[in-house]
């Protein structure tokens, strides 16, 4: 499960803003305050204009429990319930205590309920999250049957969870002989969270992250890791766990919300008599757990903390240097959402203050980890820095920072920034997502959670009025901002941070102590205990279990056919136009798809960072700051990727595209098909100074990703090995992708590259292979002639006569790549050959992936060997992908890759297993789709409603006998590859097969 990230990222955008889904409000808008209703009083009822809902705020009468409904004629329905769980140790007793909840419940009390759910419904979202001062349930689906039957599973997890010693040392932590079933084999410290946070604890962000959050706010919950210290997490005792439980997940401490066009009665009826009728409040718990507001310091702090080297960093740049201030009450919505303006004009983008000051300047690479405007605690915080700093610029960048303030209060703000912003705001709330309600909820429970008025906090346009009022009022109010919060705050941290040479080390010494200590006290009826324990919990995991208990939806809930989507196809200028309408709420949606299959070699590994820099580079007519003004003035922003796109139909043949990306409210077309004509006709690559800058962020950004997504990177390099295409993304976007950033981050002159990007843009930035799509409502004709007046402009004239070009197929030779990384958890995957979308062993084998992850990998991989998590997937390419996350025995993990095919042989798979991993596929087939991304699998992948609906019918009529068949047929092929990312390890680095990659000699 997730913990949530305890900073905003500079590039995440306020959840109090977010996209919507404009609707007409359902039923549930009668209630009336003071109206009873199944056991809850209605406290507060408030339509919400903004984004067309009406917000219900309830409480139990006899449990004190509260209850907030959005009432939304939205289909996909959101549930949650969340407890605040203020922990006072690192041990990580609520983030255990979330995990162990979903093993087992007294009305569910078969093996990880919650796991088993994940195969029996249609949910698109199922999750458990732990935050630093409250625990959280949340779920979303489109069935009403399913609403009800997850409710009843998550309410029963969380109220009467069994809670048994078997779970917590499974999920928590337990001591353990290394090979269960040999006495003489050594015991080790084993646990699910205490591996993931062995895993967190790899990540330098992450640590950066967690120890800025310490520091800054000491004093109370936010000065310990709520996730769990894996040095901590085993002085935690299951007792502790039961106590807490008992303590804290009671009605008194719980906070509900739904959302969507389901009945709201009914909600309240089944949780009332099913659960809440013959509660007793309990109001002391909600003061007991109450997070008081920080006190305030009388004079700024320092602190440094050591990290690991980061062979992906140049030696000299691996250091950190954040300063952070604490600002408002997060319970203080207007002045919060304001402050969440005054950050964005410091930080985001080439206009603003912090941005020019620290990054143009290519001290760092980037804004440091800590960067950004943390509304997600009690009290609020800023921060800004910069990473791969030398440490001898410490001082440089903190006078930096001091002169930024001042000249800031000095010289203002320019309007038009603050004017982008606000538009920003307005197309996010006119921007449709298919998951507006889990957002929703997202944005509004940290408010809740410390007793915040959350129904102000929604009233958007309320806010920008009274923010409008108050800088026509008093044209400094920004300024007095920065000078109460930022030049004047005596609560300031100063934090660094530099890697060690024996960091590992140390860990690895500090680990090797605690184990010592756990071991030193106990007899030997103690440790024979431990391996009647090792064997129990074996047997238990083992054991077959009876999951009639649970609730389930059966294959005839599903719909037969798929909803079509409609079309009008149009050639504008010579060139293929798609457009899709759809109810957009007054957004226009632009995308188009230029084949790049024509480059030279040399030009296409390049493609990825020409699609990062183009729109960001400036034109002739105007530098990168001006063009960027106009682009947030008029836009959400122009996006240029790179794509490898599969062919359904054909095994090895690909699109090699371009993509480009952009929205608009509809009053705003013309101005944004001019920015577009001005990347065509007047990019520039001249500004060598900003052309570094982009690249130092990009290369950093990269690195940074790793740890967070080395199963990600794992199976394309394994994928690489077997099929050419993916080898193209491994070399376009993996590993390799990154060590080619890292030395081009490292080159003095960049003007030949540049040149490189200019003759790209020469090559591509045309009609020749472009084709077109728009996404707006009926009647909007603007839309569709800003659109011609573009490609009349731009140069061009349609010449492609096949997008899909074939690639040859590489040999049958075993491949297995180990990338050294300094992490202390590793990633593992394995690659086999497959078959194309529309072959007929398509639809058996991503059943059969979907049964083996639930029925094999996930047991054996994360439960017995304590990964974080694992699975097997087939991608488009035609390539079967077998994974782990966070693994702390790649050995044993890739010997349950290998006896896969032995395990389904020897498996009686069963029709209700067969129907569940059906009904696990059609989760993301049937998943809530957006009107802006209607359309995009026909335009992009070539997926028409025909091959979909073909699609579906073979899964709806895969047999057993046919998972046998292509388990048999594909899970035995001799021509596999595999990759490993993490750690040294000599039992894999002395196997012949194995090619080692110590990126510590890139």
């Amino acid at each position: 499960m997730l913990r949530l990230s305890k900073t905003i990222n500079k590039h995440r955008a306020n959840i109090r803003g977010l996209s919507i889904l404009k609707t007409k409000t359902s039923n549930d808008t009668n209630f009336e305050v003071g109206q009873v209703v199944e056991g809850f009083i209605v406290k507060e009822v408030r339509p919400v204009t903004d984004f067309q809902l009406t917000a219900l705020r309830l409480e139990h009468q006899k449990s004190g429990a509260d209850y907030l409904h959005i009432d939304r004629n939205d289909t996909n329905n959101v549930f949650s319930v969340a407890f605040r769980t203020t922990p006072n140790q690192s041990n990580g007793l609520p983030h255990i205590l979330e995990h162990t909840t979903l093993c087992g419940s007294k009305k569910f009390p078969c093996r990880d309920p919650f796991f088993k759910m994940l195969n029996r419904s249609m949910a698109n979202f199922m999750n458990a999250m732990t935050a630093p001062d409250y625990t959280f349930y949340p779920f979303c689906t489109e069935n009403q049957s399913d609403y009800y039957n997850l409710m009843s599973v998550y309410l029963d997890a969380v109220f009467n969870p069994m809670l048994r010693e078997s779970d917590f040392r499974q999920e928590g932590w337990r001591l353990e002989h290394k090979d269960v079933d040999d006495k003489s084999s050594p015991i080790e410290i084993k646990g699910v969270v205490y591996n993931e946070m062995k895993g967190v604890y790899s990540d330098n962000q992450q640590i950066y992250n967690e120890h800025f959050l310490n520091y800054i706010l000491p004093s109370n919950t936010y000065g310990i890791n709520s996730g769990g210290d894996p040095n901590v997490i085993p002085s935690l005792t299951h007792s502790d766990l039961v106590a807490f439980h008992h303590r804290y997940y009671h009605p008194s401490n719980s906070r509900f919300y739904s959302y969507g066009n389901f009945n709201l009665e009914n909600h309240l009826r089944f949780l009332n008599d099913t659960f809440l009728k013959d509660c007793s409040a309990d109001l002391s718990i909600k003061d007991e757990t109450k997070v008081p507001n920080e006190k305030r310091w009388a004079t700024s702090k320092r602190a440094h903390v050591a990290c690991r080297e980061d062979p992906m960093v140049p030696k000299d740049k691996q250091s950190s240097l954040s300063i952070g201030t604490l600002w408002s009450d997060i319970t203080n919505t207007q002045e919060t959402f304001e402050l969440a303006i005054l950050s964005r004009l410091l930080l985001n983008g080439p206009n603003a203050k912090f941005y020019k000051s620290l990054i143009e300047p290519n001290i760092g690479t980037d804004f440091s980890a800590a960067t950004g405007f943390t509304d997600q605690t009690r009290d609020t915080f800023f921060a800004v820095g910069l990473q791969g700093l030398n440490k001898s610029d410490f001082e440089r960048v903190e006078s930096i920072y001091e002169d930024t303030i001042k000249s800031v209060i000095k010289e203002g703000f320019d309007n038009r920034d603050i004017d982008n912003i606000l538009h920003s705001v307005e197309l996010s709330m006119r921007h449709q997502t298919s998951n507006f309600g889990l957002q929703l909820l997202y944005g509004t429970l940290p408010i809740w959670n410390h007793d915040g008025n959350i129904l102000d906090s929604m009233c958007v346009s309320e806010k920008i009025d009274e923010f409008k009022k108050k800088i026509s009022n008093k044209p400094n109010y920004l300024q007095s901002l920065v000078d109460k919060y930022l030049l004047n705050n005596n609560h300031k941290l100063v934090m660094t941070m530099s890697p060690e040479n024996n960091f590992e080390e140390l860990r690895k010494e500090n680990e090797e102590k605690l184990l010592k200590e756990k071991l030193a006290p106990l007899s030997n009826a103690d440790k024979e205990n431990i391996y009647q324990q090792g064997l129990e919990l074996r047997r238990q995991q083992d054991a077959i279990q009876d999951v009639t208990c649970l609730p389930s939806l059966s294959i005839n809930d599903l719909k037969k056919t798929t909803d079509s989507v409609p079309l009008i196809r149009e050639n504008i200028n010579n060139t293929p136009v798609f457009i899709f309408p759809q109810p957009t709420n007054q957004v226009t949606y632009f995308r188009s798809l230029i084949n790049t299959s024509h480059l030279s070699d040399d030009l296409k590994t390049l493609i990825p960072l020409f699609c990062n820099v183009v729109t960001r580079m400036g034109t002739k007519s105007m530098d990168f700051r001006q063009f960027d003004q106009l682009v947030r003035k008029s836009t959400g922003g122009l996006q240029v990727s790179q794509s490898i796109i599969d062919s359904p139909r054909n095994l090895f043949n690909m699109k090699e595209s371009v993509i480009l990306n952009s929205h608009c409210l509809d009053k705003n077309v013309d101005e944004m098909f001019d920015l577009w004509k001005q990347i065509f006709t007047q990019v520039t690559f001249e500004d060598e100074n900003r052309f570094k800058t982009l690249i130092q962020e990009e290369a950093s950004s990269l690195a940074n990703s790793i740890s967070g997504s080395g199963h990600m990177y794992a199976m394309l390099c394994a994928t690489a090995g077997i099929n050419p295409i993916d080898a193209q993304r491994e070399t376009y976007g993996g590993l390799q992708y990154i060590s080619t950033m890292k030395k081009i981050a490292q080159i003095d002159d960049l003007k030949p590259i540049m040149k490189k990007l200019e003759k790209i843009s020469e090559i591509i930035l045309n009609k020749n292979t472009m084709k077109c799509s728009l996404t707006i409502v009926d009647n909007n004709s603007t839309a569709v002639k800003g659109l011609e007046s573009f490609l009349n402009t731009i140069s061009g004239n349609w010449d492609l006569s096949n997008e899909y070009n074939k690639i040859d197929k590489q040999d049958d030779n075993v491949k297995c790549f180990h990338h050294v990384l300094p992490f202390s958890v590793n990633y593992c995957a394995k690659a086999l050959p497959g078959v194309h979308y529309a072959h007929k062993d398509f639809a058996p084998l991503k059943v059969l992936c979907k049964y083996m992850s639930s029925k094999y990998l996930l047991p054996t991989v994360r439960e017995k060997n304590g990964a974080y998590g694992s699975g097997a997937s087939l991608s488009m390419s035609g390539s079967i992908q077998m994974f782990s996350y966070r693994d702390p025995k790649p050995i044993e993990t890739f010997e349950a890759f290998d006896d896969a095919c032995n395990w389904v042989n020897n498996k009686k798979i069963t029709i209700e297993e067969l129907n569940e991993a059906k009904l696990a596929i059609f989760q993301g087939i049937d998943h809530p789709v957006a009107p802006m991304s209607k359309g995009n699998a026909l335009f992009f992948n070539d997926m028409d409603q025909q091959i979909r609906q073909e699609h579906r019918n073979q899964i709806m009529n895969v047999k057993i006998d046919d998972l046998l068949n292509v388990a048999n047929l594909y899970f035995s092929n001799t021509n596999f590859a595999k990759a490993l990312i993490g750690p040294a390890n000599n039992s894999i680095n002395s196997g012949t097969n194995w090619n080692v990659t110590n990126h510590e000699d890139l």
